[in-house]
This record gives C-alpha cells, structure tokens and sequence, in this order.
C-alpha cells in the first residue's frame, strides 16, 4: 500500500497577485507543478499537507487569504470555514493556492513539520499528501543568504535525489542553517514517507538563489 505524494515550493514570490511581474520567471514551472498535483489528486478523497510552521500548529479544513502579503486573494476551499490568516501557516496558505489552482476541491488539514520528531506515517492510498519544501537559500548573488557553494552543491544533490532516487542528501544541521536550508526537517519528513524511490516526475528551477523543486511520487490508486 502507498500514498500519492507531492513535493511543492512554498515561497509567495511565485504568486502573481503577491510579486507581479517577479512571477512570470517561475510560471511554467508553476504550471507544471500544478499539473502534477492534478495527477496526484485524481481518485484521492482527502488531501494532507505538511510543511514547516514554527509554532508547530495542525489546522482543518479552512479558507483564508494571502493578505499577509499584501494581496487578499482567497485560498482554501469554497464553502470551508473562514480563519484569519494569521491563524494560518505559510506553508498552509501557499500549498492552498497551488491546491486551489490545481482545482482539487477536497478536504484539506495541515500538519506542521518542526523537527522535533518523525510523523505518523498516512498509510492509506485515499490520501494525498503534499510536502511543502524549498532547496538553499544561497544559490547566486540574488539569493537571502550570501552565495555559498554547499548551498549550489546541495540543491544540486537535491534535484538529482527528486530523479534518480537513493538516500536523502542531508549535510547536516549546521550547515543547513548556513546555506539557508530551512526547510530540512520537512525533506527529511518527506524521505522517510517515500523511502529512496525516484519521483515519477520532478522540475527544479532558482530564479531567485532560492532552489524551488516540484515532484510527484505515484500511489496504489494511480
């Protein structure tokens, strides 16, 4: 038995109602992501996100909007329970956007990812689970943080792992936080839910210095 998951960006630059023009370097990537989560959510009945939230919250089935950033653009299902969206997670929000965009009209929950410790593994084909992860930060002079070589090599390993398979590239702590590699937690979280089984489909771009990866592991249903 396996589950149908995805791995999807979470940075707003790659909404246009948020970056404007800054949005159009990532479209056709977007797109395709948005058409893996279409593939991936054909014969699911409930969809479950992961992603990191420091505050480790778990949240239902709500719609809110992206006006933390500066655009009330709405997210979530129509009809689902109105939350402020401070009471969201980012991750939460930006994976409802895909979701929405993908048009996946399912119930929707988030758990946060915190590094504390492994999560329950959702064992059941009826569920997809979408893992919202981002590579280095420190890719080219454009990036948040200054250029860093371990950050190109990374996401380099990164986008190679998404493709062939294998164990988890994983430098470490230390040097995640130094290369800007802060969504670890969730790629660890991500390896051990697909194990080293190559993705059936990746896409992996950094308009920004920031390693963006989408990718689609296919479950018992498809």
């Amino acid at each position: 038995m396996s589950t149908s998951v995805v791995v999807v960006p979470g940075a707003p630059v790659l909404v246009p109602e948020l970056s404007g023009g800054a949005a159009a370097e990532s479209a056709e990537q977007v797109d395709a992501v948005v058409a893996m989560l279409r593939a991936a959510g054909s014969g699911v009945d409930s969809v479950l996100v992961w992603g990191a939230d420091t505050a480790g919250r778990t949240i239902g089935d709500v719609s809110s909007s992206l006006a933390r950033w500066g655009a009330a653009a709405p997210v979530g299902r129509p009809g689902a329970p109105e939350a402020d969206h401070e009471e969201v997670p980012d991750a939460a929000l930006i994976a409802w956007w895909l979701l929405d965009r993908a048009g996946i009209d399912l119930p929707r929950s988030f758990v946060a990812v915190t590094g504390a410790g492994r999560l329950p593994r959702c064992a059941s084909p009826s569920t997809l689970v979408v893992v919202v992860a981002d590579g280095p930060a420190s890719l080219s002079p454009r990036a948040p943080v200054p250029e860093d070589p371990r950050g190109v090599a990374l996401d380099a390993d990164l986008t190679g792992w998404l493709r062939n398979g294998g164990p988890l590239p994983d430098p470490g702590e230390a040097v995640a936080q130094a290369v800007g590699w802060w969504s670890r937690p969730a790629w660890l979280e991500l390896s051990g839910l697909v194990g080293e089984r190559a993705a059936v489909e990746s896409i992996s771009w950094a308009p920004f210095g920031v390693g963006y990866h989408g990718a689609r592991w296919s479950g018992d249903h498809e």
